[in-house]
């Protein structure tokens, strides 16, 4: 997706930022009857009830469209598709096309198996037909073409973070838990003070959790852990994890994922020492030799409605670095997972 230009979400902005753009907004409209609740709610409250729509293509690789629109009531996710682009219907009901975008690529013996899946707040979304879900004010609404004989699935993407982190799956969140290996206590806490601060998560080493596999202590204290068994992810949590792969991939549920990544829908992964992508438009995998940190998400049984795991590692600390700075500007929006070299550019 190169040459594209975005706005920084608010949501990434500092809590000063936000306090101040609040304000800022108070002054435009009035002198009275405006309170520093939220942007998202003063941006309602001033527009009206809004949307973002997001269409891509390739797993997120080209990006077609954005806007951001008003919600009408009772609209649905197909609706507000056809709010932003032109929409053809297949006889059965189906998205055939979207701004004359459709099927997959003609190849020797025909076309691909492709087709347009949406996503809710980055969750993708199998179960509801499209013209069936009511989207919600504040909701993100990221439709994709792409290939479905390489990945049955891919329920989490990190493209619209810090979501699905804050609202959950269907606006059901979960308290947020980020953890963090033996060399990122800073980054983590960089990471709750410019992102989630309002929302006092958890900032836990990922040796100062207690128990195995997601059960156990929730003490943040370090001096407290009864084991050295990393406990990187947690059940009934949104889990935010930091760490050199070596150290995170111990925890069984990250281990588990790290050994499938096909079934759990990673386009982008780590495999021994080297980074490894393989999108929904490529047959096989391909080392990327530049890739030292990554950023990926899914959920400890690759299904959308389960544990929320969004994991930022990468082969050095440098690497690991990067990649947080790179989620955290921005600059993985729209991907299913994200690459980057030694100094923060995103692998595209």
């Amino acid at each position: 997706m190169n040459g594209r230009v975005e706005k920084t979400p608010i949501a990434l902005l500092s809590h000063r930022a936000r306090t101040t753009l609040v304000f800022l907004m108070c002054l435009g409209i009035s002198a009275t009857g405006c309170t520093a609740s939220s942007p998202t709610e003063n941006t309602t409250r001033i527009l009206g009830p809004r949307t973002t729509v997001i269409v891509t293509t390739d797993g997120g690789r080209h990006l077609v469209t954005r806007r951001s629109i008003r919600l009408h009531r009772g609209d649905s996710a197909l609706d507000v598709l056809r709010e932003v682009a032109d929409v053809r219907m297949t006889l059965t009901g189906g998205v055939a096309q979207v701004n004359g975008l459709g099927g997959g690529a003609l190849r020797t013996f025909g076309p691909e198996d492709a087709a347009w899946f949406y996503r809710v707040d980055g969750i993708e979304t199998l179960a509801t037909e499209p013209d069936r879900f009511r989207v919600r004010s504040g909701q993100s609404i990221w439709w994709d073409l792409r290939r479905r004989d390489i990945y049955a699935r891919l329920p989490v993407s990190v493209g619209v973070f810090p979501e699905p982190l804050i609202s959950g799956w269907r606006g059901k969140p979960e308290r947020i838990r980020i953890s963090y290996g033996s060399a990122f206590k800073d980054d983590a806490k960089y990471l709750n003070s410019s992102v989630f601060e309002d929302l006092d998560p958890e900032v836990v080493s990922i040796y100062g959790g207690g128990g195995i596999a997601g059960l156990g202590g929730e003490s943040s204290n370090e001096s407290q852990a009864s084991t050295r068994l990393p406990v990187a992810v947690r059940t009934r949590r949104a889990n935010l994890v930091i760490g050199r792969w070596e150290e995170i991939q111990i925890d069984p549920n990250i281990a588990d994922i790290g050994l499938d990544p096909n079934g759990y829908g990673l386009t982008i992964w780590i495999e021994g020492t080297q980074i490894r992508r393989q999108d929904p438009d490529m047959e096989f995998s391909q080392v990327l030799r530049d890739a030292e940190g990554i950023v990926w998400a899914s959920t400890i049984d690759g299904e959308p409605d389960s544990t929320l795991v969004f994991v930022v590692t990468g082969l050095t600390d440098r690497g690991v670095k990067a990649a947080s700075r790179a989620l955290r500007s921005g600059a993985c929006q729209f991907y299913i997972a994200c690459a980057v070299d030694r100094s923060g550019a995103v692998i595209s």
